[in-house]
């Protein structure tokens, strides 16, 4: 058996309302097993432990929403088609505070640290990951121009 931590929405059948937590889910094969009934916190027994538990929290956003259900008077986990729509202002959203902040964040951590100055082979690294981050910014920003009012003229 396996688990991972996942986003699970719950929706509350007397006003509709959503709230969005995070679970530990079980797994037998690519099956899932089971949750737990309640939403988990970060912990660790030291500091280094919780910075590594909120590390695989933040993998959870990388993972698909699940929603949990009730089927055949069954609570069930179901994939989250909900979560996935997209508007005009998530391209500039994900250029802006995705790709700008994420090239400025290693930068900072990163492009600036002495041992990028020292070795050429980190150097080289560095650079080709701050040059896909220039990409992806580029790629945004021409998938938002394709959607604007000026590429329709």
């Amino acid at each position: 058996m396996t688990w991972n931590y996942r986003i699970i929405k719950k929706t509350f059948a007397d006003n509709d309302a959503a709230q969005y937590e995070i679970h530990e889910v079980y797994y037998e094969g690519n099956s899932i097993s089971g949750w737990t009934q309640n939403s988990v916190n970060p912990s660790g027994t030291s500091v280094a432990e919780l910075r590594e538990d909120i590390r695989y929290f933040l993998q959870a956003f990388k993972r698909p929403l699940l929603e949990e259900k009730i089927i055949d008077g069954k609570k069930v986990l179901v994939d989250d088609d909900d979560y996935s729509e997209i508007n005009d202002g998530h391209y500039f959203e994900f250029m802006d505070r995705g790709a700008f902040v994420a090239s400025d964040y290693i930068y900072q951590f990163l492009g600036s640290h002495p041992l990028i100055r020292k070795e050429e082979n980190l150097k080289h690294f560095y650079e080709k990951a701050e040059s896909a981050l220039a990409e992806l910014y580029q790629e945004a920003g021409r998938l938002e121009f394709e959607k604007s009012e000026f590429a329709k003229k």
